[in-house]
């Protein structure tokens, strides 16, 4: 049995928050924004347990918890005036299940060292997504009857499945300690719906359900016991 110890960096690849949308008047638009644009990239820390299963297999559980901070961009036009958005931090939960297998070869530990083992891994898991909120101001949002400022929820709480494809490779320092740096593709699912508010102005197409997709980079501790 092994206590698993990591820290992901988390670039988005491709998923969108706000989806180009037309107000019902037309004053307003409201452009694509995607992961990238609104949030930083985000820190995932998790903390888990692997059992090997034989020399070259094992599975493992983990929990982790994730935050990516808002960033503020220009998010469309009302009018000729633009519309600035205020992201709010994007913090998560969850936890996984997965498998891990090895490549412990002669022709690995010759090309590598015999103290370097490569490896591919798949997980799945849940997680739970805090609702995801944004500020939008313009001073063009009286041509619509609204605010120069105001908030809205874009996304509410949402629980989601995950999927990871990984691959790596682990370095063992010592008979009981091993450090890995992998990397691979990240699916998160689609989230619910917000408060509407932006459906209420007529922004029909805004909603775009948020999946995401990233490219996780880790650094993982593997301590036996």
């Amino acid at each position: 049995m092994n206590l698993e110890l990591a820290v992901s960096y988390e670039p988005s690849i491709d998923g969108e928050v706000v989806k180009n949308s037309f107000d019902t008047t037309g004053t307003a638009q409201l452009l694509t924004t995607g992961y990238s644009d609104a949030y930083n990239e985000g820190l995932r820390y998790q903390a888990g347990i692997s059992y090997a299963l034989s020399d070259t297999v094992e599975v493992t559980a983990s929990g982790n918890y994730s935050k990516a901070s808002g960033n503020i961009v220009g998010a469309g036009t009302a009018g000729v005036d633009p519309i600035t958005a205020q992201f709010s931090d994007l913090k998560s939960y969850g936890g996984e299940i997965g498998v891990r297998k090895y490549f412990r070869n002669k022709t690995f530990a010759t090309l590598l060292s015999p103290a370097v083992s490569p490896y591919i891994g798949a997980s799945v898991g849940v997680q739970q997504i805090e609702a995801a909120n944004a500020s939008l101001s313009s001073a063009g949002f009286g041509g619509i009857g609204q605010p120069a400022n105001f908030s809205t929820q874009l996304y509410a709480d949402s629980t989601v499945p995950t999927a990871q494809l990984t691959i790596g490779a682990e370095w063992r320092a010592s008979r009981n300690f091993a450090i890995g740096i992998e990397s691979g593709i990240r699916y998160t699912g689609a989230l619910n719906a917000g408060d509407g508010t932006l459906l209420a102005l007529g922004f029909e197409e805004a909603d775009s359900h948020a999946e995401n997709l990233t490219i996780p980079i880790t650094l993982r501790g593997r301590f036996k016991f």
